[in-house]
């Protein structure tokens, strides 16, 4: 039989505290900022950890809307968040900025969880933060090495990219020297220009260090820019890309330059898993009402189910000399724009990719 550390028996006069109480007990001895707030935002409790972490004072909170220590540029996200739990009546995860006693921010990761009354009626939610600044700045340090690691990857490809227009631009300059003047060469040298400084743009854009910018963007548009930077190491590999779209895709509001590089992550694993070439297919197709889907279609070697659960963790990967972190990148990009990403593959045929992003995505905004 089991020791009793206690033994009410001993204690006749001892009855168990309330449950509130004993929740309190344990909000109020954790480093999680614990707390409860109404429909209206208010809050009406507040851990004692919130001053430990925000330098505010519980009684700081208690009685004023939450809302009111959210960054201006993640209000909106965080009340539609708030508005999607009382609608949909369950638990919610986001991550935002809350104002700190010294005037700065600081990144907090939320779950909430409604409260029901009798009637099965939301009334109130319980809120369990944490401070997560210093695993940001460790997954922004991770995004730019991502980055530097796909412009490597692709660095032989640049190479034969700008060595056959500058041959052609060289070949016409001569041309024009000797006065062999024909209006042609002209078009045909603004031409291979014009290629090259899409190449660098889309280079300059990859590996430069920026702020998450939302903007409307034209969908078809992203994706084609993204193939023309593959345009290159396809033909090398013997590989086609062939496009494929609905006549009428949206635009939509994403940080381009992050979407951009997902595509370029999965387009590069297409590639690296076609050695002896083939067809590569995107598409772009409606979803629905709200949201896009983005589809790519390789012939390569193709992952196992086993495999597959473990696509997205860091440095699982069966390249040789991969980290697994594109795709767990590319995750978290699609996560925070409020999408999805969906792997199917069979051995030995090739695998298809989905990345479903929403049309109007409130992607959160840094400084």
């Amino acid at each position: 039989m089991t020791k009793l550390l206690f033994d009410p028996m001993k204690h006749p006069d001892w009855t168990p505290p309330q449950t509130a109480e004993k929740y309190r007990f344990v909000a109020e001895n954790t480093q999680d900022l614990v707390g409860v707030v109404d429909m209206e935002g208010i809050v009406l409790y507040a851990s004692p950890s919130h001053e430990a972490v925000l330098g505010f004072p519980s009684s700081e909170f208690e009685g004023n809307s939450a809302f009111y220590f959210v960054h201006p540029n993640d209000l909106a996200y965080v009340k539609r968040q708030f508005d999607d739990m009382v609608t949909l009546e369950s638990t919610f995860d986001f991550e935002w900025r809350c104002k700190k006693a010294d005037g700065s921010w600081v990144y907090i990761e939320t779950r909430g969880t409604p409260i029901f009354d009798e009637n099965r009626k939301v009334v109130q939610c319980v809120y369990v933060s944490r401070d997560i600044s210093e695993r940001k700045k460790a997954e922004e340090l991770l995004l730019r090495t991502e980055k530097l690691s796909i412009v490597g990857q692709m660095a032989a490809g640049v190479a034969h990219e700008f060595r056959n227009p500058l041959t052609s631009i060289k070949g016409f300059a001569q041309l024009l020297q000797q006065g062999n003047e024909k209006p042609e060469y002209i078009e045909l040298i603004l031409s291979e220009v014009g290629r090259l400084e899409a190449v660098v743009w889309g280079f300059l854009t990859l590996a430069k260090p920026q702020t998450p910018k939302m903007q409307e963007v034209d969908a078809a548009v992203v994706l084609q820019q993204v193939v023309l930077l593959f345009s290159t190491q396809s033909i090398l590999n013997n590989i086609e890309i062939i496009e494929e779209h609905d006549s009428e895709v949206p635009r939509i509001n994403c940080d381009e330059n992050q979407i951009k590089q997902v595509f370029i992550n999965i387009l590069q694993n297409a590639v690296d898993a076609m050695p002896n070439g083939g067809i590569i297919k995107t598409q772009i197709l409606c979803h629905d009402s709200e949201f896009i889907k983005f589809r790519f279609i390789d012939q390569g070697s193709g992952i196992s189910s086993e495999r597959i659960k473990s696509i997205g963790e860091p440095f699982y990967s069966s390249k040789e000399k991969g980290t697994g972190l594109g795709l767990m990148v590319s995750n978290k990009i699609v996560h925070e724009h409020g999408g999805s990403i969906h792997i199917e593959s069979t051995v030995n045929e090739g695998t298809i990719v989905d990345v479903i992003l929403p049309i109007n995505s409130s992607f959160l905004k840094r400084d």
